[in-house]
């Protein structure tokens, strides 16, 4: 058992990780505007929402966003009201390690003391209040240092997402992490649920000095050319530096690099609605239906249709006689496929980009 540290004063930083393709949601999820920067769910886009979730337990100047440079333009487009200087533009995508890395090295050079929250910029979460409630937890127990992450309490067997399974309590509600799970098939899937084990949210709380120290552990070379990287002071240096550290730096998860292999992992058990929204059908689950089980969205004229998700980014849509399809269309492009199908999305992408419709059409 993690033997408790000396409480010392701190600052809760966000850093909200607004990388990712989001390929789930073509046509409107495009390279340069991925699905966090989408109003997907209602006229706010997901990075806002993220940005203005956290602001109640920050100040504007202690949220940071780390990105993606060919969404750059997009991202600063949206009014997040944050410093410009509080925006970090990966040269090429790795993954959230080398994201979260890049965060924690350079917080660590200004504040040692201070507690990292770690946020994905596409989750929906309903209830603002039970989400606060968690983080004030996980930030008391990152203070006696564990790397906390928040596991959701399952509201079904789930196949897309991965699982936590809790070991030794710690306090209510807290336990201490024995294993992380794969994304599994059904089969697992009901089996993980009905042992209870928890959704892994992708949410992380801790000391910045203890995941610094968990980098230089696990990931040396990537510490000391993250060490390196933060002691310079020109900026034109500091932008040859990042693009040389991601040309040798794998492509990986926090979750392999780090929180599998760490010993003083702890997670919440969290109920406060929440849903990474990673495919269209996910839109069942943020919006209400109307009487017919539809989510409509836009312009849209239904008729005799049930059970299904049709969105117009551009112009009328009409349907007459379908059932559980999604239809999604935009100016340049519409996507239509039975909602059992919605992981699959990514296919029609990986197609485009083979057919020399890459620039265009994703």
């Amino acid at each position: 058992m993690k033997q408790k540290q000396g409480k010392t004063t701190s600052t809760l930083y966000a850093f909200i990780l607004a990388g990712g393709r989001g390929e789930r949601f073509w046509p409107r999820s495009r390279r340069h505007l991925p699905k966090q920067l989408l109003n997907i769910a209602d006229s706010k886009t997901m990075v806002e929402k993220t940005v203005n979730r956290i602001k109640s337990l920050t100040t504007k100047e202690r949220i940071f966003i780390v990105a993606g440079e060919d969404t750059r333009n997009g991202l600063l487009n949206i009014k997040l009201d944050i410093p410009f200087n509080n925006y970090f533009f990966e040269p090429q995508g790795r993954n959230t390690a080398p994201a979260i890395g890049l965060g924690a090295f350079t917080l660590f050079a200004f504040d040692p003391e201070s507690v990292m929250i770690v946020l994905p910029a596409d989750h929906y979460i309903k209830d603002r209040n039970a989400f606060y409630r968690c983080v004030k937890k996980a930030v008391s127990i990152a203070m006696e240092g564990y790397l906390v992450t928040f596991g959701i309490v399952p509201s079904r067997s789930e196949t897309g997402y991965g699982y936590i399974e809790p070991g030794e309590q710690i306090r209510d509600g807290v336990c201490v992490v024995k294993k992380f799970k794969e994304k599994p098939g059904q089969k697992k899937a009901n089996e993980y649920t009905k042992k209870r084990f928890l959704w892994n949210s992708g949410i992380f709380v801790w000391k910045t000095k203890n995941i610094i120290e968990e980098f230089k552990r696990f990931q040396p070379k990537f510490a000391k050319r993250m060490e390196q990287y933060v002691a310079l002071k020109r900026k034109c240096e500091k932008e040859k530096m990042l693009e040389r550290i991601y040309d040798k730096t794998e492509s990986i998860s926090i979750d392999y690099a780090i929180m599998e292999k760490a010993a003083d992992v702890a997670v919440i058990r969290a109920s406060f609605g929440w849903d990474d929204v990673g495919t269209w059908s996910a839109l069942e689950r943020v919006l209400r239906r109307d009487e017919n089980g539809n989510i409509l969205v836009g312009d849209v004229v239904s008729v005799d249709t049930r059970n299904s998700i049709v969105v117009s980014n551009d112009g009328v849509v009409g349907t007459i006689g379908i059932s559980n399809l999604v239809v999604v269309h935009t100016a340049d492009a519409t996507l239509i496929l039975p909602k059992a199908r919605a992981q699959e999305v990514k296919e029609i992408v990986r197609q485009l980009s083979t057919k020399q419709r890459l620039e265009k059409y994703t």
